[in-house]
Order: C-alpha cells, then sequence, then structure tokens
C-alpha cells in the first residue's frame, strides 16, 4: 500500500464518522451524474468544505472526488502527503501550471470528480466572493456538467484557524447540473456557466440555510431513500449480493438522512435492507444472528407504515430464505411479495421475481412461470441493468417450463 492509501485509510472512516455527526439536512443529493465526470462548485468557508464534500461524492458514486487546492499545502512533506492523499491537485490560483491541467484532464477522463472552489479562497459565510473562470473552463474542456453545491454551518463546525471541531450541523444543497450554451463562444460559454453557477449556489444557499431552520423532512427523505434504493440497484452483482464496500456506503448514506428523518419509513426501510443484505453475506452463524433484528426492523417499518414497499420486499426476502424450523415460512413471504407488488411503481418488477421464487419453492410452477413473464413484461426498459434483467428471467422462465414439461411426462 502507498503512503497516501495508507493514509486514506487511517483516516477516511474517521472523517466519514465527523462527517456523519456534523451533518445536517442534505437535499438534491441525487442530482450528482449516475456516472461519468463532473465539475462540482462549491461554496467555500471552513476546511471542513474538503469532507464534506468528498466523502458524499464518495459514498454516492464510489469515486474520488480531486479538488483544486492552493500549491503552499504542498510545500512541507507532511501536510503534502495529507493533501495528496485527500485528492488534492497543487494550482497555482492565479495562472494554472500543466501539470494541473494533465492532472485535471486525467481525473476527468477516468470518469471522476473534479471540485474547485469557484471563489478561489474561503469566505466569510456572508455572501459569495466574485468567480473565477478556472472551473468552468475544465468543465468546456472536458465537455462534462458543472454541478453546483451549497454548505452552510461549515465554518462554525471547523472556523478558519481552529485545530478542533465544534457542536454544530452542515446543510447541503445541490443543484441540477449545468450544461453550457453552445450557440454562446468558448469565452461567452465559460462567462455564461459562471453566472448561472453563482446564481443557482446564491440559491441553493438560500434552500440549505431554509432547511436548516425547518426543513421538509418528509421531501428530503423520500429523495434520500430513493438514492438509496438506486445505488443499492445499481451495484447488486450477478448474485444479487452488493459487495461490501457498497453495502457500507449504502448504509452510512442512510445513517446521514435518518439524522434528521430518524422515524421516517422508507429511510428505515432501507437501514433493514442493508442489514439483510449484511447477513445474506455473512456465515451461517452470523448470518442467523443478524437476521433475527433484519425482521424485527422491517417488522417495525410495516408499524409505521403498513403499506411500505421495501420493507414487505425484505420480509419477503426473509421468510423465503430462513429455514422453517428458525421462522422462515413461505406463505408469509407470498404474502408479503404480493403487499409489495401491489404498491410497486412501475416498471419496477423486484416483488414479482421474489413471489416467483415462492411459488416455485411452493410447486406452483404454472403460477410462477406466469409471476416470471408478467415480471419480464413489467421490467421498465430505461433500467440500466434491464437487458440482463430480462436475459436472466427469460432463462429462468425457459428452465420453468422444461421443468414443468418434464414433471408432466413422468
Amino acid at each position: 500500500m502507498s503512503v497516501h492509501g495508507a493514509i486514506r485509510a487511517v483516516t477516511f472512516p474517521q472523517a466519514r464518522h465527523l462527517v456523519g455527526r456534523h451533518i445536517g439536512t442534505i437535499d438534491g443529493l441525487e442530482n450528482l451524474p449516475q456516472e461519468g465526470a463532473f465539475v462540482l462548485v462549491p461554496n467555500h468557508t471552513s476546511y471542513f468544505d474538503h469532507f464534506v464534500a468528498i466523502t458524499l461524492v464518495e459514498l454516492v458514486r464510489g469515486v474520488p472526488l480531486w479538488i483544486l487546492t492552493k500549491e503552499e499545502s504542498f510545500r512541507r512533506a507532511p501536510r503534502r502527503a495529507w493533501t495528496k492523499a485527500w485528492y488534492g491537485i497543487p494550482v497555482n490560483r492565479d495562472r494554472p501550471n500543466p501539470s494541473t491541467i494533465r492532472a485535471v484532464q486525467k481525473a476527468l477522463l477516468d470518469g471522476q470528480g473534479l471540485g474547485v472552489y469557484p471563489e478561489g479562497t474561503r469566505g466569510s459565510g456572508d455572501g459569495l466572493l466574485p468567480f473565477k473562470s478556472g472551473a468552468f473552463r475544465f468543465a468546456l474542456k472536458g465537455g462534462v456538467p458543472v454541478i453546483p453545491m451549497a454548505m452552510v454551518g461549515a465554518n462554525q463546525v471547523l472556523p478558519p484557524g481552529a485545530l478542533r471541531f465544534r457542536k454544530g450541523s452542515v446543510n447541503v444543497a445541490i443543484g441540477s447540473p449545468l450544461w453550457p450554451d453552445t450557440t454562446l463562444t468558448k469565452e461567452q460559454q465559460a462567462a455564461d456557466l459562471s453566472a448561472r453557477s453563482h446564481a443557482a449556489i446564491e440559491r441553493l444557499l438560500a434552500r440549505a440555510a431554509d432547511n436548516g431552520n425547518d426543513a421538509d423532512a418528509v421531501r428530503l427523505a423520500a429523495a434520500g431513500a430513493a438514492l438509496i434504493d438506486r445505488i443499492i440497484v445499481d451495484n447488486v452483482d450477478e448474485n444479487s449480493r452488493l459487495p461490501p464496500a457498497w453495502r457500507k456506503r449504502a448504509a452510512a448514506l442512510t445513517d446521514f438522512y435518518l439524522r434528521t428523518a430518524p422515524t421516517d419509513p422508507h429511510l428505515l426501510a432501507q437501514s433493514a435492507r442493508t442489514r439483510g443484505l449484511r447477513a445474506s453475506a455473512a456465515s451461517t452463524p452470523v448470518n442467523l444472528l443478524l437476521a433475527r433484528g433484519v425482521r424485527r426492523s422491517a417488522e417495525h417499518v410495516l408499524d409505521i407504515d403498513p403499506t411500505e414497499f421495501t420493507a414487505h420486499y425484505v420480509l419477503g426476502r426473509w421468510h423465503l430464505g430462513v429455514p422453517r424450523i428458525l421462522g422462515g415460512d413461505l406463505t408469509a413471504a407470498e404474502v408479503h411479495f404480493r403487499a409489495a407488488a401491489a404498491v410497486s411503481p412501475t416498471g419496477e418488477t423486484r416483488a414479482l421475481v421474489g413471489l416467483g421464487d415462492v411459488l416455485e419453492a411452493q410447486g406452483r410452477v404454472d403460477e410462477a412461470a406466469q409471476t416470471i413473464l408478467a415480471a419480464i413484461e413489467g421490467t421498465a426498459t430505461g433500467h440500466p441493468r434491464a437487458a440482463l434483467r430480462t436475459a436472466r428471467l427469460r432463462s429462468r422462465l425457459t428452465a420453468l417450463e422444461v421443468n414443468h414439461a418434464e414433471a408432466a411426462h413422468h
């Protein structure tokens, strides 16, 4: 492991914990692109901004957020090692040198994030400073979107010059991606992107401040739960297992959102789901110990909201996967999968697939085949894994039909 890798291994978990302790409301995190590079342009009032921005991008995308950092941070060896480990790219704020441009281009070509504080230095928090053009020129050169971001409260948690974190919360708001107006010249496009980003961040600062005072907790929690669901679905493998790193990211992000909406059923359901994914990946003794907590968590969600989709789905999988002697029940699994299917959004067919599993396990092969066919027909074509999912379901449908034919023959 490199020196920088060792520093990350030690400090990133601590930073995630710190951010979790001080994160307030999170609004618009789903606006980070699902794939491809981007330029994130946050306001800047504290060094804690680095921790918050890098942590959120890593949790959602699993990629680094490289941050343009003043050259002075690279002059002394200990600080240079720290800054490089935390994805710092040295920059001369008046005139970027070729090595800076090469590092930026590599990050964008690799589909990663580039963070640039467009004010060029830390502000007081009383208003935005004038923007420099570098961030927008990099976005134009790389053909990537600009993502405006606002953070309110970071300078209270870690004031300039302070070495200890103080009580307080950082409220975050992230805007929709901004693309250049191609009807303009390149110079005009950079200026236009800068002006639109400045206006967007001013609006986001007001929104983040408002959220900190009186958040629409239901809206923010629903968006957070949908984002966590998307992260899980996008990263499960062909065996429906979520890699440990992604499981930890989903769990951490769920905890972040639960700070401001601790009783939201959709977030609690996602928490139960990540616990279930952890249990399914564990060895048998640990699996059985964890499974009891998963069931209790999902049932608690249904006490709050009897129609919560994810909780019904989790319980369906629980009853299907746990041996009968330990509480598993195929009839209960069928009830939960049918309840989940009844409230599934258009294009969402997980509950139907689970129901097909139960019907097959019960020996109701004709019904299982009909259910799998319905899942194939109902899968949203725009889903990133639609082709893979439907191919697997068609293969399974064929196997069901063959097995049914053979059973009938005998």
